[in-house]
This record gives structure tokens, sequence and C-alpha cells, in this order.
């Protein structure tokens, strides 16, 4: 068994890459077997850690509050893409439909193949970990090295496990007891009909163990950064995000404070980068950007051209456009209508390097997830402190403001918006933070009726159906409620 899975995983991994690696040792011409600690690193790296394709949540972004179907224009109104093959594609995960995951994969046929799914593809991810960590300890190598690529293999599994429940599992500080997903730790793929643990289980057990196991093997070995590997700063902010949404707060705020003494540091946008002057974009999605720690994984904002980040009105009205160094030094582009006639309308955009990852575990998450916890512990001072010294780094001429404490959470998830939109954390935010009403604006055909689809306040679908493909497969699967409700329609906006 052992051989077997792992010759699988390499077979994958190569044919993957087109070529060749170094960490491929030709037993015969039908094995391929990893000895030493390097090659299961190269394993890792290849089979485990999200690459720039996969695993891919980003239908969550057609689905939260930033997105709009790009309808109108400014001071003009244009339907260009209504009624386009990509609006309708995509049109059940923007509506909130409970079918939506039967099209997992933006339109393909339903019922497609659960390898194919998103669900699919991060248990594939979740295999090459689990083929690590089973193996590892038996490796050619320094017992240091061993502990560093069992650390990274904790620490991605983690994260993936982390991001498939916010998928299909109900958000933790609301229902903990509710059914999340499946929990597979080794790569004995013997059992096949597992059933789905509890939302509380996989964050106690298996996401909060597995990245604090993951520190304590890698804090005393020397920090690498810029390698495309999780490191000691990244397990920690990652950390102070699981804890966030545990809402263990004092936890949250020490994992940060571990990250500054591991270099961990907050750009200094206004006083360091003069991007008006010199016409340069800012990247905040690459090693060139310090608060950078880590880089992975694909975009995590949908490639339909019909539903462009950042065109909901209500969310281009949050931003200073003359004085904000990210609105100035992001990629806004000007846009033409359907006539190819120039229009005021402005699409935010988030751009990122050459390498094509599109996620990031970056500090100045770490500075949002430490004032939340100081503002929900009651820490007023510290919490209002922490949002001053943020914007003065990212905000032209900005001066100290005073909130009370209702509208000082409300500006610091105000701001956590702003920093963090078009990074995959929006929608997994809005769940753990109330699971607002969300209204979606629509029209079938050019010249058509508007309609409004509406996400109610705590509306079941903030937690995705499982593809129906899985339960055909697997009968020790149960599917979330909120596959029972019926196709939404939407109201005619007068």
């Amino acid at each position: 068994m052992r051989n077997k899975i792992i010759i699988l995983l390499l077979i994958v991994a190569w044919l993957g890459t087109g070529a060749c690696s170094n960490f491929l040792k030709e037993e015969s011409q039908s094995e391929v077997i990893p000895k030493t600690t390097a090659d299961f690193s190269e394993l890792l790296l290849g089979t485990g850690y999200p690459d720039v394709n996969s695993p891919s949540f980003s239908f969550t972004s057609l689905m939260d509050d930033d997105c709009a179907l790009f309808l109108t224009y400014v001071g003009r109104e244009s339907d260009q893409y209504a009624g386009s093959n990509s609006a309708i594609l995509n049109f059940p995960y923007y509506s909130w439909q409970p079918y939506a995951s039967d099209y997992d994969g933006y339109g393909n046929e339903i019922n497609v193949s659960p390898s194919s799914t998103t669900y699919g593809a991060f248990y594939a991810k979740i295999l090459g970990c689990n083929a690590v960590l089973d193996y590892i300890d038996d490796a050619v190598g320094p017992d240091n090295e061993k502990e560093r690529v069992k650390a990274e293999a904790l620490a991605v599994r983690s994260l993936l496990y982390f991001q498939l429940v916010n998928i299909y599992g109900e958000p933790y500080n609301h229902n903990k007891e509710a059914l999340g997903v499946p929990v597979r730790l080794t790569a004995d793929l013997t059992e096949e009909h597992l059933k789905r643990e509890t939302v509380a289980y996989i964050y106690e057990e298996v996401i909060a163990k597995g990245l604090e196991e993951a520190a304590r093997l890698m804090d005393p070995l020397p920090v690498i950064r810029k390698n495309y590997r999780v490191n000691q700063p990244a397990i920690h902010i990652l950390l102070s995000r699981v804890y966030l949404y545990m809402e263990r707060y004092e936890e949250c705020i020490a994992e940060v404070d571990k990250a500054i003494e591991q270099g961990a540091i907050l750009l200094d946008m206004v006083n360091a980068l003069d991007y008006i002057a010199s016409g340069n974009l800012y990247y905040p999605i690459t090693y060139d950007n310090p608060e950078v720690e880590w880089l992975f994984g694909p975009s995590a904002v949908s490639s339909a051209y019909a539903y462009q980040p950042g065109t909901a009105p209500e969310f281009r009205e949050l931003w200073d456009e003359i004085n904000d160094q990210r609105f100035l030094a992001n990629n806004f582009k000007s846009q033409k209508d359907y006539n190819d006639i120039p229009t005021n309308n402005v699409l935010m955009t988030k751009p990122y390097g050459g390498n094509n990852f599109g996620q990031s575990i970056r500090f100045a998450e770490a500075v949002l997830n430490r004032m939340e916890a100081y503002a929900l512990l009651g820490d007023n001072e510290s919490a209002l402190a922490e949002l001053n010294n943020f914007r003065k780094k990212r905000i032209i001429g900005y001066t100290d403001e005073n909130y009370g404490e209702k509208e000082l959470l409300e500006q610091i998830r105000l701001e956590r918006r702003k920093e963090l939109c078009f990074e995959g954390h929006r929608w997994f935010d809005l769940r753990r933070q109330g699971m607002p009403e969300i209204k979606h604006s629509y029209k079938f055909e050019k010249g058509g009726t508007l309609y409004n689809f509406v996400l109610k306040a705590k509306d079941p679908l903030y937690t995705i159906p499982l593809p129906n493909s899985l339960l055909l497969q697997n009968s020790g699967l149960l599917q979330n409620s909120s596959r029972e409700n019926g196709d939404r329609q939407g109201n005619t906006i007068i």
C-alpha cells in the first residue's frame, strides 16, 4: 500500500509538471519511490501545496457583496454583458441557487465527476500532505530537515481543511456542532465511505492542532523566506486567523506578536513608496511586497468577465480615491461601453506578480486580526491605536479618528474588507460576522428587466451544498439542508 500510494502521487506530480524532477528515483520501469528528506520535500511541493490552478474556490467571489454583474456605468446605463455566456454560466452562484454546486466548475454538466469538483480538488491536495506525513519519519536525512517538511505538510493540510470547512460547513461561531466535511489524516484509502465530522472537531482537532504542531516543529529552525513554502511567520499568521474565527482572541493576539518576533513587517506605503509620482503598480500578492511571507494557490477571484471584482457600487463608495495608496496603486481600469465609448467608471482589481499565484499570507492580515481581537476583547484603546496606525501607512494625510465601541468594530471590519479584497477572505468573513443580507442585481438579456436576488440574513445558502455527484459516490455523506431550498426567483426592480 505504501509504495502504491507514493508511486501514484509522484506520477501525478511528474505528469503535472511536464518534466522529470530531481526527486524521481527510478527503481524500475514502473516504480518511483522517494527516499530522502529532499525527495519528500519535492513530493509535498508537487502534490500537497496549492498550485496556480488548484484547489480553486474563486466561485465564492461571485457570492459576496463586493461583486456585481457589470451592468451600469457612471452617468449612463449599459447592459453589455446581460445574456452573455459568462453571465449565464456563473448565474447560479451569483444568485445563490441551491443547485449551484452541481455545476461545480462554472457551467459544466450537472453531476460532474467528484474528482473535478472543488471538493475533490481539495482532497487531492490533502492526500499529498498525508502521504508525506505518513512516511517522512523513515526518510534519509537529518532530523531538522524532517521536522521542516513535517511542519510544512501539517500547516498546508490545516489551511486546506480551513478553506474546505468554510465552504461546506456552517460558521464555527454560529453552529460548531453542525456537520463539516470528512476528515482523512492518513494516505490509507481503504476506508471509502467517510462520514462528515463536526465543524468543532475539524477546527479544534485538525486545523488548530495541526498548526500548533507545525509551529512547535518549525519555530526552532532558521526562518526561510521567498521560496514558495510556508514558513514560521506564515504559520503564526494562519493561527491568528483561526483563533479569530474561533473567538479565542487572546491567543490570536499572541500569534501576531510571535510573527513580529520572527521578523514579519507592515509596509509603510505612504512614506516608503511614491506610487503616484512613479506610476508604478503595487503588487500586494508577490514576494516584492515585504509583507508577504508565503505565496500559494490560484486566484481567489472568478475569471468570469461579466462579474468583475469591485463593481458593486457600495464597495466602490468605501474608498478615498484621492489619498488611499491602495486605490491609487492598484490596477484600476477605465472602461469603455459596448459602443467603444469611454466612460467614467473604473473597475477595481488587485494585480499580482508574474508567478501567477493568487493568494498569500501577509502581515497586513495579521495586524487586522489583532486589532479586531482587541476590539472584541473590549480593549478599545489598543484597537483604536492599531487602526489609526494602520491607516497612516495606507492613506496620505490621514489624521487619527476616535470611535465608540460599536463603530470602532465596524471601522476595523471595513478596513479589513478594503485591505484584503479579492484575496479569498470576504465570503468567509461575512459568514463569521453574522451572515448579513446581500442583494445582487441581474438582467437575463440586453434591454430586459432588472431583477434583485436576495441572500437573506443568516440564509442557509451561506453554507454551500455538496455537489450531488459526491453523494452518489459516497453513501456515508449527508447533504447540507441548504440544498433543500427551492430555486431563487428575483424581484423586479422598479
